[in-house]
Order: C-alpha cells, then sequence, then structure tokens
C-alpha cells in the first residue's frame, strides 16, 4: 500500500512535525506500508529521500489539473516512472492530509478546489482521502461553500481540530445534514517524544518563538502589525530582568530569522538565536525549558502537551481553541496590549509549573488522539480488505 501524506514540508518545522508524527504511526501499524510525498521548494529530494518517500507526480498548475488522466496510463509507463522513484495519483492507495491551516477564506480558492476534486476522484476509486486533525474554514466565500458541500461528504473521514472548525464545515452542509464522517478531534503530534538537545541552562531558559503571520497580510488583527515587535520584546526584559535567559528559536526559515533579529535588536538584549534541523529535537527543547512564549501554534503544542508554562499569541481562531483546550486561556494574547502585560513573576512562578505539569488535559487530549488514529485505520482497513 502507497499512502501520500499531504500538506507537510521540511521548512515549518510544526509541518514537518507532522509528518514524523504519521510516520510513526504508519510504522506502528502499518510496518510495511510505502509513502509517497509531493516535491515543493519547502520538500526537497533529499528531505524526501531521507524518510524513504516515493516522489508524487502532480499534475495540476493553477486552475489546471489533469491527475485524472493518471487511471488511464499504461502499466508500461507506470513501471518506468516509478524506476525513477516516481508515483502518480493512480499508484496511490490512500492520502492522509495534514495541511494542518490551509482550507478558508484567507487561502487561494484554487487551493481548496483541487482538492475537492481529488476527494471526488479518491471516492470513485474507492481509496479513502482522509483529512487528518486541522484547523478549517470560515468558508464565506460562495465558491468554497459550494465546493466543500459538493465534494467533502465523499470523504473517507474529516477531523477538525477544533468547534469552530466543525461548525464552520457543518455550516456548508446545513445544519440538518447528518455528516457521519466528520469529527472533532486534537492535534496529533501530542504523541511525539522529542529528542534532547542538549542546550545549557535550559532551567533557566525561557524559548520565545515568533511568526512571521503575525505581522502578515493574512493576520486580519491588524493591530498585531504595529505592536507585536514591541510586546515581544518588552517580554524578553521582563524574562532577562526576573534572572532567566530569553533565547529566541527560528522555527521556519527566513522571514522567522528576520523577526528574531528584529526582536533582540528592539530588546536591545544580547539575545540568542538557535536554528534546529530536527522537528523532534525542537520538540525535545521545548519540553526542556523553564516556559515558553510561543507564536507559533505547534510550538504552543509541543508546550502545552508537555506541561510546559507557555504563552501563545493569536493570529486565528486554532490557538483560542487550543488553549481553551489545555484550560490555559489566561495565557493566550488575543490582543497586543503594551500597557496589560502578563505578569513575569507569576508565569515563572514554581506553583504555575506544578499546575502545567499535572494538567489532566494532557492525558485527556492524547486518549483522543490515539482514538483519532484507530478511527483512521479501521477506516482504511474497511475500505481496503
Amino acid at each position: 500500500m502507497i499512502i501520500e501524506i499531504k500538506g507537510t514540508q521540511f521548512i515549518n518545522k510544526g509541518a514537518e512535525l507532522m509528518l514524523y508524527a504519521i510516520l510513526e504511526q504508519i510504522k506502528l501499524r502499518w510496518p510495511d506500508a510505502e509513502i509517497a510525498l509531493r516535491p515543493s521548494s519547502h520538500s526537497p529530494y533529499l528531505k524526501r529521500a531521507k524518510v524513504g518517500a516515493w516522489q508524487k507526480l502532480s499534475l495540476h498548475k493553477h486552475i489546471v489539473d489533469i491527475n485524472w488522466l493518471t487511471y488511464y496510463f499504461p502499466s508500461k509507463l507506470k513501471s518506468f516512472l516509478k524506476g525513477f522513484g516516481i508515483v502518480t495519483e493512480a499508484d496511490i492507495d490512500c492520502v492522509l492530509d495534514a495541511s494542518g491551516f490551509a482550507y478558508g477564506d484567507q487561502w487561494p480558492i484554487r487551493q481548496l478546489t483541487h482538492t475537492s476534486k481529488e476527494i471526488t476522484r479518491f471516492h470513485k476509486n474507492r481509496k479513502p482521502y482522509i483529512l487528518l486533525p486541522q484547523a478549517l474554514g470560515p468558508f464565506t466565500e460562495p465558491q468554497l461553500t459550494r465546493s466543500v458541500k459538493q465534494h467533502w461528504a465523499k470523504a473517507a473521514l474529516i477531523f477538525a481540530r477544533d468547534k469552530v472548525s466543525f461548525n464552520h464545515i457543518h455550516k456548508c452542509f446545513g445544519e440538518s445534514e447528518n455528516l457521519t464522517n466528520l469529527h472533532l478531534m486534537p492535534d496529533f503530534t501530542n504523541l511525539v517524544k522529542g529528542l534532547a538537545v542538549g542546550l545549557e541552562n535550559t532551567k533557566q531558559t525561557v524559548l520565545f518563538i515568533p511568526n512571521s503571520k503575525m505581522i502578515s497580510a493574512k493576520n486580519n488583527r491588524r493591530d498585531w502589525v504595529e505592536h507585536y515587535v514591541d510586546m515581544m520584546a518588552s517580554y524578553c526584559v521582563d524574562v532577562d530582568s526576573l534572572g532567566y535567559i530569553p533565547v529566541l528559536l527560528n522555527h521556519d526559515g527566513d522571514k522567522d530569522h528576520e523577526l528574531c533579529l528584529s526582536i533582540a535588536k528592539h530588546a536591545n538584549l544580547p539575545i540568542r538565536i538557535v536554528k534546529i534541523d530536527d522537528p523532534l529535537q525542537v520538540k525535545g527543547l521545548i519540553g526542556e525549558v523553564a516556559a515558553v512564549i510561543s507564536s507559533r501554534f505547534h510550538g504552543c503544542v509541543s508546550a502545552l502537551s508537555q506541561g510546559i508554562p507557555c504563552i501563545g499569541t493569536s493570529w486565528s481562531h486554532k490557538y483560542e481553541a487550543l488553549f481553551e483546550d489545555y484550560n490555559q486561556q489566561a495565557y493566550l494574547i488575543s490582543h497586543p496590549n503594551i500597557d496589560n502585560r502578563l505578569q513575569m513573576n507569576k508565569f515563572l512562578a514554581a506553583d504555575y509549573a506544578d499546575v502545567c505539569r499535572t494538567n489532566p488535559a494532557i492525558d485527556q487530549l492524547k486518549l483522543k488522539s490515539q482514538q483519532m488514529w484507530d478511527l483512521v485505520f479501521d477506516k482504511v482497513k474497511n475500505i481496503h480488505e
């Protein structure tokens, strides 16, 4: 069986962590399965080769999609392509879509319409297309709503990562529609164990994880654009004044690196900037430090799921939902307020660290992630056997 893992990449460490989380579960339950990944600038050949992936040939560009032709390719042509490590849609037996946050008003319409047509083709050919837990919507554009309503009921499973996303999907179909393939499940990277990094003085370190999207055009909360860098810099100063070491982590390439430099400059402190290639080590580092202040979703997940005190900054409903799942709403900043910052002395206090470590939501959400994978593997088993 060849499983395509869609929506992951190797630059954004959260997206790469999702890839490793999926690979871990495939190895546990389908040790003989093979995987396929689509090539892109963020998913280069050597990285894909390292995880043993076939290269998925995608015959679409902008609004043109002719992947349906691959079902008519002769066997000799498909064998020839496989000789070069290339598989087509017709060779794929199952898709696990881990796009994270890629379908809704904020993204190009063609992104969703391509996926919708792919879902229908897979359904027609009795192959499961599964949307793993992710943020979805809103879908206010009529074209998006029509596409979801026409195609997404044919997906084998849809996992919304939060109630808002769940309701966005239901709204496309109408509240009376009984969608048996739609489920509410948390982010599944909470099951992955991190690898130790060995950074010095970790117990006195507060890890800052910036996000360039906080100041991008995609952020509809425009007050962040003006205040984000100053606010993060002010928290670095607060942390330093309490005797802790602020460290900036570049979680997502060049744009985040420039943001790290800007925050350090505004704080006027010699702040170390670290970049770690292995996402498992990124999670390991997050689990070692005293606390985390993160604008990256999976930075927040990796902290909260390991019982590490975490302040989050939000540019999307997915952050509000995440902090609600872990009952940590008081430590999410939805809008910047320079004059009313969270108090670092309370955030870094030993009693609050104990609260985080013993948070019952950690085990509850891990159990839900296990249940999600049970549903995935049962669904695929029922279709292929």
